[in-house]
């Protein structure tokens, strides 16, 4: 008895631990932080993600996201696509849901992704192409986010407030179109870019439309004859003036701090009586309470949250000043009247992934909560009809023993039995740890020619080199950063 007793206190203690996932993979947040990606891509490597059936989502999609840190964007581009692999083998639990569903945590199968997190696979290997200065391949994920859009809205009934697109995607989207001079396709992207960050069609993280956005969006529509389409953000955009011909643009991507991470939070909740046998109603041995776990996000505090670009130019293309056979136009509004070198170029923040990570699982924390009540039910009643049987079966033995040490025995074993199968329910702390906590864009006009390009994020006073860009004639280069800020709160220590 003694030794049942023992087992019984190590498996709940073992059971009850509220250690974050994010713990797992502390060695390569760390070594990121540090700036040795190659090391933190081999530290991944040795965690119990690696290993886990359950876990090749998020192995993969952190690999990914490591690779494409390290500037290694082809072999990211592979990781990523077996993580989407993975996510297509697995639909998030819903409402409905499977025996399993209610019998089984959550811990113990494998984790699909958020909804979110789903999208930004593409998003990162649209990124991976960007820098690889492939155009008509980031185009082709543009493409695939389309499928996965359908998908999530198909998922969930009509009118059910979820995330079906992302404002700052189709936005990316949308000058990834213009850039490969398909204005009519860049115009519907900026339309959907639009509507998301609106909320009408998805969650733009309270923020508003951004400035870029708006001015590409009517300027666009403009040019196409579509000013009915953008007449509600005429005002907001103001007078735009005409960019010159042959001007080019300078796109910088910047990912920013640390996304937020799932701790677990539980409450003790009436349980649930539908589950409860007629004879066990109103039983000495059925708790009044379950303990319900579930999990929510600890953000991560912004350090960095402005950024400037410099932009300097260090050569002219062959055929003149402004790569225009040499003749350089003046005046008002021509490409004289743009600097050679920018000083400051501020960013503009187009995507909260905090507010985004929170918003997408307050959609879905009822049907969390009513799980891991039916759960915790179900292991209450057994626990309850077990003692049940046993107690019928004492009555029935002429020779049980009544001693008062037998029955205080038997009182600590129920209670030590009964609180760690109540503490068996845990929440599901898996999340995208590496991810950011948001997305700056921002926008240089420029002539043709070489740059180098330099975030300065503001605060911190260490730039951060992005190297030299080459700008063609009415053409857009894509540049990509990620600016930690300051290190991960989850510590290896």
């Amino acid at each position: 008895m003694v030794k049942r007793i023992v087992a019984v206190c190590v498996c709940a203690g073992l059971l009850s631990g509220c250690t974050p996932a994010a713990r797992v993979i502390c060695e390569p947040l760390e070594k990121a932080y540090a700036g040795d990606l190659t090391a933190a891509v081999e530290a991944i490597d040795k965690t119990a993600i690696a290993d886990t059936e359950n876990d090749r989502f998020l192995y993969r999609a952190q690999r990914g996201h490591l690779l494409h840190l390290a500037g290694k964007f082809e072999e990211s581009n592979h990781e990523f696509e077996l993580a989407v692999i993975a996510a297509g083998e697995l639909e998030p639990v819903s409402i409905t849901g499977t025996v399993a569903d209610y019998t089984l945590n959550e811990t113990v199968k494998a984790y699909p992704g958020e909804d979110f997190e789903r999208a930004y696979l593409h998003y990162y290997m649209t990124l991976n192409y960007l820098m690889l200065d492939d155009l008509e391949g980031a185009l082709v994920e543009c493409r695939r986010l389309d499928e996965v859009f359908r998908k999530l809205d198909a998922r969930y009934e009509e009118g059910t407030d979820r995330y079906q697109d992302d404002g700052f995607i189709r936005y990316l989207s949308g000058l990834i179109h213009e850039a490969i001079g398909k204005q009519e396709d860049a115009f519907i992207d900026y339309l959907l870019a639009a509507g998301a960050y609106e909320g009408e069609s998805g969650i733009g993280a309270s923020m508003g439309i951004p400035q870029g956005l708006a001015e590409s969006f009517v300027g666009l529509g403009r040019q196409l004859g579509r000013e009915d389409d953008t007449r509600a953000l005429v005002d907001t955009v103001g007078v735009l003036s005409p960019v010159p011909a042959g001007m080019g643009e300078i796109v910088v991507i910047i990912d920013s701090g640390w996304a937020p991470y799932k701790l677990e939070e539980s409450i003790e909740f009436p349980i649930y009586k539908g589950l409860v046998p007629n004879d066990l109603r109103g039983s000495s041995h059925l708790a009044a309470y379950v303990k319900i776990a579930y999990p929510v996000f600890q953000s991560v505090p912004w350090t960095v949250d402005e950024f400037r670009v410099g932009v300097t130019r260090v050569g002219a293309l062959v055929g003149g000043e402004d790569g225009a056979g040499g003749q350089s136009a003046t005046g008002a509004g021509g490409p004289a009247a743009y600097s050679h070198r920018v000083e400051h170029a501020w960013a503009e923040r187009t995507q909260d992934v905090d507010a985004l990570a929170r918003w997408t699982l307050e959609r879905r924390i009822g049907a969390i909560k009513l799980r891991s009540t039916l759960r915790a039910t179900v292991k209450q009643v057994a626990l309850a009809k077990a003692k049940h049987d046993r107690e019928g079966k004492r009555t029935k033995d002429d020779n049980k023993d009544d001693s008062f040490g037998a029955w205080f025995l038997r009182a600590v074993v129920e209670d030590v039995v009964t609180r760690a199968v109540a503490e068996t329910e845990q929440a599901d702390t898996r999340s995208w740890i590496t991810l950011p906590a948001g997305m700056w864009i921002a926008r240089i006009p420029a002539l043709p020619g070489e740059y180098e390009v330099t975030i300065v994020p503001e605060g911190t006073g260490t730039p951060v080199a992005l190297g030299r860009v080459t700008v063609s004639s009415g053409g857009k280069v894509f540049r990509a950063a990620r600016v930690f800020g300051g290190p991960h709160p989850v510590r290896c220590d």
